[in-house]
């Protein structure tokens, strides 16, 4: 049997995840304020994850000047990050699959019977302020793994999901056909 999210490009990693059953579906008006909460906070992994191009100026070049300032600011949202995991109860990393559709997990974690209404807690960058927060239903089991289908998102959110499993996706191939391997590849 196929993967259920095999049907679309997914992206592999280990992050911080939270899943709990829920009595019943999450209302409109909670969908509404997570799918609020989730475009923002897309929106700050996808600034966090720019990558800018180390400049090869001289040492007294704007250029250079631009690409110290960058490396100040990275470090600077380093500790900021290290400063939010502290302030913030810290969920366990988990082997997730991540997709527009759905996710899926390791089903020693949690795994409740198909149908199942569930709130999904997944964090995507350590210096996040904002954790993604998605209602969805328990689909089935898969090799070890359970996975839920979101609740429908609404296409703007949708394609910033499509667009961040698609860079994800497409830096783990490029840090798997590396020699050396690419230190960040999944950062």
């Amino acid at each position: 049997m196929e993967h259920p999210l095999d049907q679309w490009l997914c992206y592999r990693d280990r992050l911080p995840l939270r899943v709990d059953p829920l009595p019943q579906p999450p209302d409109e008006l909670e969908l509404r304020h997570w799918r609020d909460v989730n475009f923002r906070a897309l929106a700050a992994v996808a600034t966090l994850d720019e990558r800018h191009p180390h400049a090869d100026g001289g040492s007294g070049s704007d250029d250079a000047d631009i690409e110290r300032l960058h490396q100040k600011m990275d470090l600077v949202l380093d500790l900021l990050g290290a400063l939010l995991r502290q302030s913030r109860t810290e969920l366990a990393e988990q082997a997730v699959c991540l997709s527009r559709e759905g996710l899926s997990w390791p089903s020693v974690l949690i795994s409740p019977p198909p149908g199942t209404p569930v709130r999904i807690e997944l964090h995507l960058h350590p210096c996040a302020p904002q954790a993604l927060v998605w209602g969805g239903e328990i689909v089935g089991t898969h090799q070890n793994e359970t996975w839920a289908r979101f609740a429908p998102m609404g296409d703007a959110l949708l394609t910033e999901l499509e667009r961040f499993v698609f860079t994800r996706h497409r830096r783990s191939v490029a840090g798997a056909r590396s020699p050396v391997g690419w230190g960040d590849a999944a950062q």
